[in-house]
């Protein structure tokens, strides 16, 4: 049977060591109205977020960008979008292989006690779900095609994650690190051969 996933959580918080580290990867913001843009556009290198350049971006997910509220350009080699940034949010700009843009709005909670998980499902897939085998329960459910979801967990721990379409597992990343006051973005993608998903740490530019 199933359990509701915060449930399953609890049981196996008690089997974690408190020995893991518990670095907190976000940066103070300066402004408390300012907000964070970051992209994840997989292939690409560099990007250009409010006029601020973002090189040797890791697996096509670029750092958060510290913006003031108002209209700003996101630029990477292949497009362009544009934000119409809030106060007080965390955006994250995806870019499709043609250059087209989807906008999501991270739920990020900064919470010292818990870490910010961010999933994007970069596919056609319609919906997807994100299962975690040593809870059996699902974390986040119903990412629709190029959007994404986050949500926040009692940290530390490690887990895998297995995203799923109905029933079947299209991919899975294991043994990812979850810090206290901090996050880790997981990004499935789609190629001719198949279905593939990474796990990164989410970062600031300093």
């Amino acid at each position: 049977m199933k359990l509701p996933f915060t449930v399953a959580l609890a049981a196996i918080l008690t089997q974690v060591s408190p020995a893991l580290a518990d670095d907190g990867l976000y940066q103070d913001v300066a402004d408390p109205n300012s907000s964070f843009v970051r992209v994840v556009a997989p292939g690409q290198t560099v990007a250009s977020i409010n006029g601020e350049s973002v090189s040797d971006i890791a697996s096509g997910v670029s750092d958060y960008v510290n913006v003031m509220p108002g209209e700003i350009d996101v630029v990477v080699p292949n497009g362009t979008g544009v934000v119409e940034v809030g106060p007080s949010a965390y955006y994250t700009v995806l870019f499709t292989e043609d250059g087209q843009t989807e906008i999501v709005t991270d739920d990020i909670t900064n919470s010292p006690s818990k870490a910010d998980i961010s999933v994007y499902n970069l596919t056609d897939t319609p919906s997807i779900d994100v299962f975690v085998p040593q809870a059996n329960a699902v974390a986040v459910e119903g990412i629709e095609a190029m959007q994404g979801q986050s949500v926040a967990i009692k940290a530390p721990l490690t887990l895998d994650f297995e995203l799923r379409s109905g029933d079947e597992v299209l991919a899975t990343v294991s043994e990812v690190e979850l810090i206290r006051n901090a996050g880790v973005s997981i990004v499935l993608l789609q190629n001719d051969d198949g279905y593939s998903a990474f796990a990164t740490d989410n970062s600031y530019l300093k």
